[in-house]
């Protein structure tokens, strides 16, 4: 990942973990940056994938290129282009998830 947490096992000097330490890999950061120059140009998210597999850029979990990679769910912040992390933002709890109940508690929503 573009970034990914250093050494997890790193510990603060009075004993806490350290959490959020970040690292930034250049070699995937020139992969996005591309990916919305690319857009910024005016190639929709489809075409930007197809020229990805074209020029052998492994995508994300080593599988081919899909247009909802880049494109995501602008609601849900999924995928680079809707990433908040890809602009310098860091959000924590941005999804969640709620187990809908089958049954309903009498006064309750």
């Amino acid at each position: 990942m573009l970034l990914e947490t250093l050494k997890r096992d790193s510990i603060h000097e009075n004993g806490e973990p350290v959490r959020g330490l970040r690292s930034i890999d250049t070699h995937e950061a020139a992969t996005i940056v591309w990916i919305f120059e690319r857009y910024a140009d005016g190639l929709s998210p489809v075409k930007i994938a197809d020229e990805l597999n074209a020029r052998g850029v492994p995508g994300p979990r080593g599988r081919p290129w899909q247009g909802t990679a880049i494109r995501g769910h602008r609601y849900r912040g999924s995928g680079i282009l809707n990433n908040q992390a890809y602009i310098g933002r860091i959000v924590f709890n941005r999804l969640a998830y709620r187990k809908k109940s089958r049954h309903r508690t009498p006064g309750f929503s």
